[in-house]
């Protein structure tokens, strides 16, 4: 994904966006969802989190075998990402 620029998922769920498109966003605090070898793989749910609520916003994936990408959900897109309870 170029940067600025921004795509929607088939069903319209996720907008897709380039990495560094995301500002406010943070590692997830469950190391578990940051797997990859080289970087991000995306397979284990959300990995970047709201730095200022905590909410799952976005998988990102930058692994050296998968697209360089963000896929942020749509409710987080229009700010109806809920934080964690």
């Amino acid at each position: 994904m170029a940067r600025g620029t921004y795509a929607i998922s088939h069903d319209a769920s996720l907008f897709i966006l380039h990495p560094d498109d995301v500002p406010g966003t943070a590692p997830h605090p469950d190391r578990g969802r940051r797997n990859g070898c080289c970087g991000l793989d995306g397979q284990d749910g959300p990995n970047l989190v709201c730095a200022a609520c905590g909410a799952d916003v976005a998988t990102k994936q930058s692994d050296c075998w998968t697209q360089n990408l963000v896929a942020l959900t749509a409710a987080a897109a229009v700010g109806g990402a809920e934080p964690p309870a």
